[in-house]
C-alpha cells in the first residue's frame, strides 16, 4: 500500500514502530522551534540562524526518509 498523504504515511510508519516515529515527529518540532526561534532573536547571529534552519530540515529529512516519502533534489516532498 502506497500512502496517499503525509498523514496516511504517519500512520502506516506509526503502526510499525510508534516509538521511531513519536521521537522523529519530537525532535522535528524542537529543531523547527529552535529555528523559529533564532529568527526571532534579535541579538543570534547569521551563523546561529543558519545552523538552527539546517537542524530543522535534516530533523524534516529524517522524518521523511523514516516515513518512506521520496525526496526531490531541492529537499522538497514529491
Amino acid at each position: 500500500m502506497s500512502p496517499e498523504t503525509v498523514l496516511d504515511a504517519v500512520a502506516v510508519a506509526f503502526a510499525d514502530d510508534p516509538a521511531e516515529v513519536e521521537q522523529l515527529l519530537l525532535d522535528l518540532a524542537e529543531a523547527a522551534g529552535r529555528a523559529a526561534y533564532m529568527r526571532a532573536y534579535p541579538f543570534a547571529t547569521d551563523h546561529g540562524r543558519e545552523c538552527a534552519v539546517a537542524a530543522a530540515d535534516a530533523a524534516r529529512d529524517e522524518l521523511l526518509a523514516a516515513l518512506d516519502l521520496p525526496l526531490e533534489p531541492n529537499g522538497v516532498a514529491a
